[in-house]
């Protein structure tokens, strides 16, 4: 707690005197205990600190333009991707748990959103084969006999499809993972 000066003290008396009657003790008293908490934050304003300190890491990321593009163009808000990516400075990380049962759709889903988790740091919306299979296994979701024929079935999400490269998603690619986000939003 601050201490106050004569000279502080006076003012607030001055300043509560020129408020009408009925209020000038409350003024008063609100006055002094402000001066007397001196510069010590309040503990709404500590934890509205602490709220901008957590969002810190991702104001610092600026979404690509072809990111903003792609939300613009079918009118989803940037404040999707934080529903489905932890981004703290240049650092992606996925949130998203799906709940899809069969194997096929959640495989094409992974697919999709690993384009868009690659757009995000790259400003391409691509995926390796290599990736998605890992990925499918670390969700139990990969289907080994019908991995590749899943995504052979799929080729019109894709630019071009060379299982050795990286794949890029198409225009119905895109329209594919805005359908995927507004699902699962």
């Amino acid at each position: 707690m601050a201490s106050i000066t004569p000279e502080k003290l006076k003012e607030i008396s001055t300043l509560a005197e020129s408020v009408p009657e009925a209020f000038r003790l409350k003024c008063f008293e609100l006055l002094l205990a402000h001066s007397l908490a001196g510069d010590q934050p309040s503990k709404e304003t500590k934890e509205h600190q602490k709220e901008a300190e957590q969002k810190k890491g991702t104001s610092d990321f600026i979404l690509p333009i072809d990111v903003k593009a792609f939300l613009n163009q079918y009118s989803l808000e940037e404040s999707i991707i934080q529903k489905f990516f932890f981004i703290e400075g240049s650092e992606i990380r996925p949130l998203y748990k799906l709940s899809i049962h069969k194997k096929a759709k959640a495989q094409m889903s992974h697919a999709l959103l690993m384009a868009l988790e690659n757009a995000l740091s790259s400003g391409e919306f691509k995926f390796t084969v290599d990736g998605l299979r890992q990925r499918c296994i670390d969700q139990k979701c990969y289907d080994k006999p019908n991995f590749i024929a899943v995504l052979e079935r799929n080729k019109n999400l894709y630019k071009s499809y060379d299982p050795k490269k990286d794949i890029h998603l198409s225009t119905d690619g895109k329209t594919e993972l805005a359908d995927v986000l507004e699902k699962f939003k």
